[in-house]
């Protein structure tokens, strides 16, 4: 069976959706894929399950950049869906080379207008482009 393939917004919102339901759910990852495809007929691929792993293997790391650039709050006081979507624009600024972090922060931004209320679109706009600005990680086109 091939898997259909996702346009990139698509994969990275399935590996939001997937990293905010193991926060929710003690189960393992393979068990909480195979819910979110039968419960939430939710659709994902190869791309998503690697970004999920990646950001979940780099987890501690990616919150320590997210308390480093949210002084004001704590990490316990930030909704789980903030958190995945700040951890996913961060792994793919730090980890995908191919990935412009521009488009890792734009992403982010969409993600929070849909998933998040308006003052942590900000909030996470600020934390996201703060990092980016102290940490040009890749080589940027000018603007």
């Amino acid at each position: 069976m091939t898997e259909r393939k996702l346009t990139r917004h698509e994969m990275r919102e399935a590996a939001l959706l997937i990293l905010f339901q193991m926060k929710l759910n003690p189960e393992t990852l393979d068990e909480i894929l195979e819910d979110c495809k039968e419960s939430f007929e939710m659709e994902y691929n190869s791309q998503s399950v690697k970004l999920v792993k990646g950001v979940a293997e780099h987890e501690d790391e990616l919150n320590g950049i997210i308390e480093s650039y949210s002084p004001s709050r704590k990490l316990d006081r930030i909704s789980y869906i903030n958190l995945a979507i700040m951890r996913i624009a961060l792994y793919e600024m730090k980890y995908c080379p191919s990935v412009p972090d521009k488009v890792a922060i734009n992403e982010a931004i969409e993600f929070a207008k849909e998933y998040a209320d308006k003052t942590d679109v900000r909030f996470i706009n600020g934390v996201l482009n703060s990092y980016y600005k102290d940490n040009p990680t890749k080589e940027q086109p000018d603007a």
